[in-house]
């Protein structure tokens, strides 16, 4: 399984230097890469988390101080320790994560995982060292389809960036999130994921990494269950957020 992941990445990391784009922001030749150099600096530098981001959610705060008012009324990330995710997901960036999880330009995986790695950076000055456990796929997901999204980017994580993966999660149930609404994501939490058997002991303090925050339900169950199985602290990266 561990060559398996190794040969996902650094296929990922190929695959990127064989596509040819134009810019997904302002459609300019931009070689490789999905979105150009221009505008990479200008739309996709990873900001650094702080007081204008709500410290449970991770989400822009508008007028609030600390806290949202959608996480002051209706508490949601109860078991994770802070949830960064990185953009918005509106305009290009919705235009972006369509094609790499809806149409499968694999191109793409090794752009967002450099957003990724940035972000986790970061964290891992903030709370030291984090072991990244992956968003694990629907059952039958990868038979049919021949990859997952998530599975494929922390493959990069691992094999570019040195992260350490921490396979633990497995997902039980067939539903897709997005056939949901609000209400039926929200009574999904706790159901659906679980700690594999005999993974051993869980390391002290991880980070949940997923591709978009919509209510949070995901991230929430499988914070859930990795304190339930004794993991101290639980953090989550995810690569775009919903707007209220």
């Amino acid at each position: 399984m561990a060559v398996t992941r190794i040969f996902l990445g650094v296929r990922a990391t190929v695959s990127w230097l064989l596509v040819d784009y134009k810019c997904a922001v302002c459609s300019k030749p931009s070689g490789n890469k999905p979105v150009c150099h221009v505008c990479t600096e200008r739309y996709f530098s990873v900001p650094v988390p702080d007081k204008s981001f709500c410290s449970c959610c991770g989400k822009k705060l508008i007028s609030e101080n600390d806290i949202c008012m959608e996480c002051r009324s209706l508490p949601l990330l109860v078991h994770t320790n802070g949830v960064f995710p990185l953009f918005s997901y509106r305009l290009w960036n919705e235009n972006l994560l369509c094609r790499w999880k809806l149409n499968g330009d694999r191109g793409i995986t090794a752009f967002f995982a450099s957003l990724a790695a940035a972000r986790l950076k970061q964290l891992e000055q903030m709370y030291g060292e984090l072991k990244i456990v992956p968003v694990p796929p629907r059952p039958g997901k990868i038979r049919k389809q021949g990859w997952d999204q998530i599975q494929e980017l922390t493959s990069v994580l691992r094999s570019v960036y040195g992260f350490s993966i921490c396979n633990v999660l497995e997902r039980r149930s067939e539903i897709q999130q997005k056939t949901l609404d609000r209400e039926e994501r929200l009574r999904s939490i706790g159901n659906g994921y679980f700690i594999k058997e005999d993974c051993g002991t869980l390391p002290s303090a991880v980070c949940i990494v997923d591709d978009v925050l919509t209510t949070g339900a995901t991230i929430e169950s499988c914070a859930t269950r990795l304190k339930e199985a004794g993991v101290s602290e639980v953090f989550a990266v995810t690569l775009f957020s919903v707007d209220r």
